[in-house]
């Protein structure tokens, strides 16, 4: 069965831990074990032709990425620079690693732009077959509205979303954590150019769910194009932000950006 992210609902401040968890099919969801602290291996991929999903109710029909970003005058280089840079934050906290492929159709996570345009961005979590409370993610889908203008980095301009920043949310909504709150860290639902990375609420998410990082990891690298210097360490990039119309409080709404 195709699930999606959740809206976020309100939490009392005694309560309030910094992150939610999906709750899908009355779960907490992860990649390959229900287990939480147990850590992951997780291959993503770039949508190069429509990929259709039946039965999603996001990103069902995804074009190939560039759709989105082009527009905006984005490289490829610079887009999958980005985009990998988001998949190393999450790295860097969380003892999951995420290993880019060439074959969307065999990938965890595929990352296109949305054959029909709405809101700014979206996740789709598939769950693997199971019963009780022992389901894991299947396959995740992260779609880029192509009608949407795109940056990479701040610059004040509210309506036009930074590519990392914008993924790098999307990626924990693929990974199992849910909208905390309107603001105050990155899966807040609201873009505001504030953050500057994975906030603490963030980090003790991806933490519970995957372990703790061990320093001496790898992270995920990104094949920039030949001289390319869009390339940079997420801790010394741009700062970063997200979110945008706040979704309707059903457990079942989409995760919009």
């Amino acid at each position: 069965m195709t699930l999606l992210a959740g809206a976020p609902y309100a939490q009392e401040a005694s309560t309030f831990l910094g992150f939610r968890l999906l709750n899908l099919e009355n779960q907490s969801v992860k990649w390959q074990t229900p287990a939480f602290g147990r850590s992951a291996i997780v291959t993503y991929a770039f949508a190069t032709e429509a990929v259709v999903t039946q039965g999603a109710r996001n990103c069902a029909s995804m074009l190939p990425p560039e759709r989105a970003y082009e527009p905006s005058h984005i490289t490829s280089g610079k887009f999958r620079s980005e985009v990998a840079a988001a998949f190393r934050m999450w790295e860097k906290v969380a003892d999951i690693d995420f290993r880019e492929t060439h074959n969307a159709n065999a990938a965890d996570i595929v990352i296109g732009a949305q054959a029909v345009p709405v809101g700014r961005a979206f996740t789709n979590v598939t769950l693997k077959p199971g019963t009780g409370d022992k389901k894991v993610i299947a396959r995740s889908l992260i779609c880029l509205n192509p009608e949407q203008p795109w940056k990479i980095g701040f610059d004040g301009r509210l309506g036009v979303y930074d590519v990392r920043y914008t993924i790098a949310h999307e990626i924990g909504h693929a990974i199992g954590l849910d909208h905390p709150s309107a603001a105050g860290q990155l899966m807040s639902y609201r873009y505001d150019e504030k953050q500057t990375g994975l906030q603490p609420g963030d980090i003790e998410g991806a933490a519970l769910l995957y372990g703790a990082r061990a320093p001496t990891q790898h992270y995920a690298k990104a094949h920039p194009e030949p001289g390319d210097a869009s390339a940079r360490e997420t801790d010394s990039g741009w700062p970063f932000g997200i979110g945008a119309k706040q979704p309707s409080a059903s457990p079942k709404s989409t995760s919009q950006r």
